[in-house]
């Protein structure tokens, strides 16, 4: 018997609506990375219609543990003590465990995923469906590994994002994605004519995820993405001759403390003079908090986007 058919593995599953999905998948990914470097969160997307555009998205998160790992049992307690918190913010479902044997576990999931549509142009296609999508001669196609969860399009903020990334539309310009996780606004500013895209993480699980995403759309834009954690003295910050580089657009998509402290480490300060910052990550009650920290910063907000319970702005410096 092989390999394939012995080996065991530990599935925990968890339903979230959009606005939870995330946040299970990073409490996965930061617990349970792949030794490879990949996340350890999985999302299943249902409750499309027919052509899949009109959703209502259904939305269950799952990772895997090797049974056979003497730390499996200690990293599910440790998984399910994190859903717990989580709860106490999102609404989940109760966790559900099974074993499965590794030939379900490598490609089962992959049958839940639907090309999304996001935006007027953009089309978020699962890596293994582009034959099947066949996007329209206007679409731009952002080809994701849904496997690498850190941003696949379903959160409201990356949808905010992305909308507000088509209007600024950065043809020809500069961005530097901030806390880039999956990639997914990185490639979307490239497929939408980027003269050249700069993205950081603070997580190297994130940057490597990004770069193999990049790799998989095959984009002429250069896209350079590092391990930083904001403005510091690494190369991203310096240009070839010592100034500070200037980005056109500057895309920030975290949560309202870290957006607070980027922009007390400066971030604003490498925003173009007639650039755009594209902030979002902000639930609704702490819109007044971000915007009073915006302002303190010299940041005007010009557009401001909701959906759902949260919301993204477009500021300029």
């Amino acid at each position: 018997m092989s390999r394939a058919q012995t080996v065991e593995w530990i599935e925990i599953a968890v339903r979230a609506d959009g606005e939870a999905a995330e946040a299970v998948s990073e409490l996965f990914n930061r617990l349970n990375s792949r030794p490879d470097g990949q996340g350890g969160a999985v999302t299943e997307i249902g409750g499309f219609d027919p052509i899949g555009e009109d959703h209502r998205p259904t939305l269950v998160v799952k990772t895997y543990l090797p049974a056979d790992d003497p730390q499996a049992n200690e990293r599910q307690r440790q998984i399910e003590e994190g859903l717990w918190f989580l709860g106490r913010i999102h609404p989940l479902g109760q966790p559900q465990v099974r074993r499965l044997a590794e030939a379900d576990w490598a490609n089962a999931w992959k049958a839940s995923y639907r090309p999304l549509r996001i935006g007027r142009r953009f089309l978020v296609i699962p890596a293994w469906q582009q034959a099947e999508a066949r996007p329209a001669p206007a679409d731009l196609p952002i080809i994701l590994d849904p496997g690498m969860a850190f941003g696949t399009g379903l959160h409201p903020s990356t949808q905010l994002c992305l909308i507000a990334l088509e209007d600024v539309a950065p043809a020809a310009g500069r961005v530097l994605d901030a806390g880039c996780g999956s990639g997914i606004l990185s490639i979307a500013a490239a497929r939408l004519g980027a003269r050249r895209v700069d993205a950081f993480d603070i997580d190297p699980i994130a940057v490597a995820a990004a770069q193999e995403n990049i790799r998989l759309n095959d984009l002429t834009t250069p896209i350079a993405v590092v391990v930083s954690s904001g403005p510091d003295r690494g190369a991203l910050w310096r240009g070839a001759d010592g100034s500070r580089p200037a980005w056109d657009v500057i895309l920030v998509n975290i949560l309202p403390h870290v957006i607070s402290g980027l922009l007390q480490a400066g971030l604003h300060r490498y925003l173009a003079p007639t650039g755009r910052m594209i902030l979002a990550g902000i639930i609704a009650e702490r819109e007044a908090e971000v915007r009073a920290v915006m302002a303190g910063h010299g940041l005007t907000v010009v557009r401001r986007l909701i959906e759902g319970d949260w919301v993204g702005f477009v500021a300029a410096g």
